[in-house]
């Protein structure tokens, strides 16, 4: 569904990632671990458009998108849903999932709109109320249910336990679970190991280069992903 080849990001003199390779399927989640610095964010910047490019190339169905820019992308159906999550306060939640519904050219925003109250109930419940006044876990939801607005085929995730309460945290893993099971591509960065539960590969990154991969069994265990998570030498 989405590959990405020898992607690189430079920032001036800085390089801050190195090769990236990666592949996901409809319904796969594809996990890159790291610490704070580690090139994340570069990584998901560079596939959804809005970080310049180094090198490499970017493929959605066959397709190069890889000098596209990220409203081009969007349109094409790879979605970030990005750190912190940056939610239009003011605006009421149906209105930010409307938002959400702008580059969708398929017809459906109406059924899909309809669909992401039945996948988070409690955004259907608060449809009126304003976004901003949201718990950071129930934002993570509607970040996520904007996102679903553009039905797309691959989303990016940015860390989207980041600030959240342990058992929000579950809530949130268990609502990318849902959002594989309909079959959308996955692409999530996180330093949160409960991840590795949802995950069907892993990547772990550091100073931008990719220095693990493998199936979250593989990885569990070993001491260079603890390393990662914690940002130790």
């Amino acid at each position: 569904m989405m590959t990405v080849s020898g992607l690189e990001v430079a920032y001036g003199n800085v390089v801050g990632l190195r090769r990236l390779d990666l592949a996901v399927e409809a319904g796969q989640v594809q996990l890159i671990l790291g610490s704070n610095g580690a090139g994340k964010s570069s990584a998901l910047g560079a596939i959804a458009g809005s970080v310049r490019k180094r090198a490499g190339t970017v493929h959605l169905d066959g397709t190069d998108i890889s000098r596209q820019r990220a409203w081009r992308v969007a349109q094409r159906g790879m979605v970030l849903v990005p750190e912190g999550r940056q939610i239009i306060g003011p605006l009421t939640v149906e209105e930010n999932l409307r938002l959400g519904g702008y580059a969708n050219r398929t017809g459906t925003a109406a059924r899909i709109l309809d669909e992401v109250y039945e996948l988070f109930p409690i955004l259907g419940e608060r449809k009126d109320q304003a976004g901003g006044l949201l718990s950071g876990g129930q934002q993570q939801m509607l970040a996520f249910g904007r996102a679903l607005m553009a039905d797309p085929k691959v989303i990016l995730l940015d860390e989207p336990s980041m600030g959240l309460a342990p058992v929000m945290v579950d809530r949130v893993l268990e609502a990318v679970t849902g959002i594989a099971a309909r079959g959308i591509g996955v692409v999530m960065v996180e330093q949160n190991a409960s991840a590795l539960d949802i995950a069907d590969e892993v990547r772990v990154l550091e100073q931008g280069l990719v220095v693990l991969e493998g199936t979250p069994a593989e990885l569990r265990d070993d001491p260079r992903v603890i390393s990662a998570f914690l940002g130790a030498a």
